[in-house]
C-alpha cells in the first residue's frame, strides 16, 4: 500500500503529469514580435525622409556604424529592416515552443541588447542627449524581452509537447 508522505510518491490523478503552463512562452513570444515589427517600423519609416525625425533615424538598428561603413544610412536601413523581419519570424516560431528557437533568440537578442548600449552612449558622448529618449526606449523593451525569455517559466513553457 502507498500511504501519503511515505513510499513513492502518488501519481497525479489519470496517471499523468500536470501540463507545464504555456502562457509564459506566449508573452515572451509575443514581445519579440513587438521588438521586431518596432524595428521593421522605423526602418521602413526612416527610409522616407518627410516621415523622419532624428530620435527616429538613431533608432534605427545598426545606424550607429551607417556612417562609418557607407557614408549614409543604408547600411543602417538594411540592418534595421534585416533585425525587424529576423525576430518576427523567429517570435512566431518561438510561439510553437521550439526550444532552440529560444536560445538562438538570447544570442541575437544580447546582440542587439547590446547595440542599443552602445549607441546610447555613442549618442550621449557626442552630446545629443536630447535624442536619446527613443534609443533608450528601444534598450528598455529589447532588455526586458530578454529577460523575459531568460526566465524559468519560459523554459518549462518550451519543454512540454506543442498543443
Amino acid at each position: 500500500m502507498n500511504y501519503p508522505g511515505h513510499g513513492w510518491p502518488q501519481q497525479p490523478y489519470g496517471g499523468y503529469a500536470p501540463r507545464p503552463n504555456t502562457a509564459p512562452a506566449y508573452i515572451a513570444a509575443a514581445l519579440f514580435v513587438v521588438c521586431g515589427v518596432f524595428s521593421l517600423v522605423i526602418s521602413i519609416l526612416s527610409i522616407s525622409r518627410s516621415t523622419r525625425t532624428v530620435e527616429m533615424f538613431i533608432a534605427v538598428p545598426g545606424m550607429a556604424f551607417s556612417e562609418d561603413i557607407t557614408g549614409n544610412g543604408d547600411f543602417g536601413y538594411s540592418t534595421g529592416i534585416s533585425v525587424g523581419c529576423t525576430f518576427t519570424v523567429l517570435g512566431l516560431l518561438l510561439a510553437f515552443r521550439l526550444a532552440f528557437v529560444r536560445w538562438l533568440l538570447v544570442a541575437l537578442g544580447g546582440l542587439v541588447a547590446a547595440y542599443y548600449v552602445y549607441a546610447v552612449i555613442k549618442v550621449l558622448a557626442d552630446g545629443g542627449g536630447e535624442f536619446v529618449a527613443a534609443l533608450a526606449l528601444a534598450l528598455v523593451l529589447w532588455l526586458i524581452t530578454e529577460v523575459a525569455v531568460l526566465l524559468p517559466p519560459v523554459g518549462q513553457a518550451m519543454r512540454g509537447r506543442p498543443h
